[in-house]
């Protein structure tokens, strides 16, 4: 035949064109498409519930929040931001990535209609008990109520909340805002003891009296600081001064007060002194962090880093104490030493080289020390223990959260959680009841999704915060939301990467009018195409002439999302697709 000869093979990364992909392949090309969503420990559908703010719809946006992170408002605030260091922009210009977070406590805040997400089974008859009412906690007995199990939940705080409650500070996470999405989980149905403080003996009780125990009792135990000088009574320890300080038990320091650490806790523990001691006002007296590595390694972000200077709390970093001075029993000073960092040091943390006759003394009246936690190891019974996953020895006992980790942050204490549920769900069922598939829907219009080139050139409003005057005043919420206007133009940012623009090759003539009228370099004339083995295109090589040239190649990583191709296109062979990760019943 005249026109039998070899064709290039059709250039389309997910193995169908409409409808439902179930390989491997396709989750990894979801998340090579949608960073931020690959990069949320929650695999939160990012680029879903910013459109919704963008339609208007704060319900539809907490919904998909709901569903994934089960606490939007609390990550609203409080959340690490994987998703933000890996945003699009943050290779395409410099004005920073969209403000993920605060987009979702946007929705959260002005949602109207709050509902909890749909069970995914009937009752099944089984019984779990979890203990530790945490985040881990908390969103493993959800998904676990979801699954049609009978859950109890057993706590020994009189109140539900963990580190959500007690840990973190009341001016970084209002009290009502927790107490709110932990309803929304209670009132599923599940069963809460307070004030139950279950230990080894219990534990083994619990594992003779439910089908399957989970254990998600976080990291309570401190790690303590040898300081000479000080005895250790005389130290406070950055966990115990959160919880007093979040109870009312602290409203005022007198003297100096000197925070050892540089992780979460150090941060919001130098905050809440600030308050109580009210430097933050410029009082008298200092408020200092005290942390032996350099800014960098330290939990705060930037913006909370300038915030920190804002309320008069001075952060001095390559310092590592080595003892303390009493005056007639009470603290007086710590003595330090400077440290630099071995930059050729291998892992995530470089050594510390201690600089010879550095030592210097800080005056102070107060030592908080917050230098990690870690689980309480006595509360497994003899014989049990931790072993991979989120399994122990024992077959139907599991663990989850920081117990099972280590001390981390709430989104990784969710997906942990969450995570947990199904492997408790496949232990008791017998086979794994959960599937996950990407949807992939071609969308019949004009290829306009509200975007275009301007939309990158937007200065976003920043978050609106109190003033110093404000804060001072009963743990008066710090970052106040954004406004309507910093909704609108902090999400219109957003590339909205959950649409992906196809060429159907075999309409493709190889006109270039989609070349010409694309606002950036995003579609390109390729001679070819190396693809990993998941398919998913790693390299091209452009094609410096017409006769070179094998395709017409979108790079999804530059596309905006402007829809111009799609318009211009003489033969229709540019199309608009919407994918989407489902996790539902097989």
């Amino acid at each position: 035949m005249k026109f039998d000869y070899p064709k290039a093979p059709p250039l389309r990364e997910y193995s169908v064109g409409e409808g439902e992909a179930t390989t491997a392949a396709d989750q990894r090309i979801l998340a090579k498409d949608i960073p931020c969503q690959a990069a949320c420990p929650a695999l939160t559908n990012v680029p879903l519930y910013i459109e919704h703010l963008l339609h208007g719809d704060p319900d539809a946006c907490n919904a998909v929040n709901l569903e994934s992170n089960v606490f939007p408002g609390v990550l609203g605030r409080v959340c690490t931001r994987p998703c933000e260091d890996r945003c699009r922009h943050q290779w395409t210009n410099t004005r920073g990535p969209v403000r993920i977070c605060h987009l979702k406590r946007a929705g959260a805040d002005r949602a109207t209609r709050v509902v909890a997400p749909p069970p995914y089974f009937p009752a099944s008859g089984k019984r779990v008990a979890i203990v530790g009412g945490g985040p881990a906690g908390l969103a493993a007995a959800r998904e676990l109520k979801r699954l049609g199990h009978d859950v109890t939940l057993f706590e020994r705080q009189p109140e539900l909340g963990g580190m959500m409650i007690h840990g973190i500070p009341r001016f970084r996470l209002p009290r009502e805002v927790v107490e709110q999405e932990i309803r929304l989980i209670t009132e599923t149905g599940i069963h809460v003891h307070l004030n139950a403080d279950v230990q080894a003996e219990g534990l083994q009780e619990l594992s003779d009296a439910y089908d399957a125990v989970c254990i998600a009792a976080g990291t309570m135990q401190v790690h303590q600081l040898d300081l000479p000088g000080i005895p250790p009574e005389l130290l406070i320890s950055g966990l115990d001064f959160m919880h007093r300080y979040n109870h009312r038990q602290i409203t005022s320091l007198e003297g100096d007060v000197v925070v050892i650490g540089g992780g979460f806790t150090a941060v919001d523990c130098a905050r809440s002194s600030a308050r109580a001691a009210r430097r933050l006002l410029g009082h008298g007296g200092k408020i200092s962090i005290y942390y032996r590595r350099s800014e960098h390694f330290m939990a705060a972000n930037q913006e909370e880093m300038e915030e920190i200077e804002r309320e008069n709390i001075l952060i001095r970093t390559l310092a590592t104490p080595v003892r303390g001075r009493l005056e007639n029993g009470h603290v007086a000073a710590v003595t330090l030493r400077r440290n630099v960092l071995d930059t050729s040091s291998q892992g995530d943390k470089p050594r510390m080289i201690t600089v010879p006759d550095s030592e210097f003394e800080v005056p102070c009246r107060h030592v908080i020390v917050a230098i990690g936690q870690h689980r309480e190891e006595g509360l497994l019974p003899t014989g049990w223990e931790l072993t991979t996953g989120f399994r122990t020895s024992q077959p139907h006992v599991f663990a989850t959260g920081d117990f099972a980790t280590g001390s981390d942050n709430v989104i990784k204490a969710v997906a942990n959680g969450k995570a947990v549920a199904e492997e408790i769900d496949t232990f008791l069922m017998g086979t794994r009841r959960m599937e996950t598939v990407v949807r992939v829907q071609t969308v019949h219009c004009d290829g306009y999704v509200g975007r275009v080139r301007d939309h990158d050139l937007l200065d976003p409003d920043p978050m609106q915060v109190a003033q110093l005057q404000q804060r001072a005043v009963d743990n008066h919420e710090v970052e106040l939301g954004f406004s309507p206007r910093g909704q609108q133009t902090n999400a219109e940012r957003c590339y909205l990467c959950h649409y992906k623009f196809e060429i159907d090759q075999d309409r493709c003539i190889h006109c270039d009018w989609c070349i010409d009228v694309a606002p950036r370099k995003c579609i390109q004339r390729v001679s070819r195409v190396f693809c990993r083995d998941d398919g998913s295109v790693e390299d091209v090589i452009e094609a410096t002439l017409a006769a070179d040239g094998t395709y017409i190649w979108i790079d999804s990583d530059q596309c905006i999302r402007c829809g111009k191709c799609l318009r211009v296109c003489p033969t229709e062979a540019i199309s608009m697709q919407r994918t989407e990760r489902l996790h539902r019943p097989r």
